[in-house]
C-alpha cells in the first residue's frame, strides 16, 4: 500500500543511509542526533519493515544514532533570528 508519508520516511532515511556511507568515520565515534519530522525511528525500528527498509535499518543499526522530532518553528524564534542576523543600515 502506497501512501505520500511512506515516500516521505523512504527520502529521510536514503538521505540517512548515504550520509552514513560518505561519513562513516564519524558516524562510528561520535553520537549522531538526527531531527526530522518524520516517525523515522519508530519505522526503522519496527521488524515488519518491507525490504529496503529492511536493509536500512540493519546498516544503520551498526550506528549510535538519536531520533528526535523536529517542532515547528514559532513566529517569535524567527523574527528574532531575522533582528539578529540583519546588517544594520549605517546611512543618514
Amino acid at each position: 500500500m502506497w501512501r505520500r508519508d511512506t515516500l516521505e520516511i523512504d527520502k529521510v532515511a536514503l538521505a540517512l543511509v548515504i550520509s552514513a556511507r560518505k561519513l562513516r568515520p564519524y558516524f562510528q565515534s561520535h553520537t549522531v542526533v538526527v531531527l526530522t519530522d518524520q516517525p523515522l525511528e519508530k519505522v526503522l525500528k519496527n521488524p515488519d519493515v518491507p525490504g529496503r527498509l529492511m536493509n536500512w535499518s540493519v546498516e544503520l543499526g551498526e550506528f549510535d544514532i538519536k531520533y528526535k522530532l523536529r517542532t515547528a518553528i514559532k513566529a517569535q524564534a524567527l523574527s528574532n533570528f531575522v533582528v539578529e542576523c540583519t546588517i544594520p543600515d549605517d546611512t543618514p
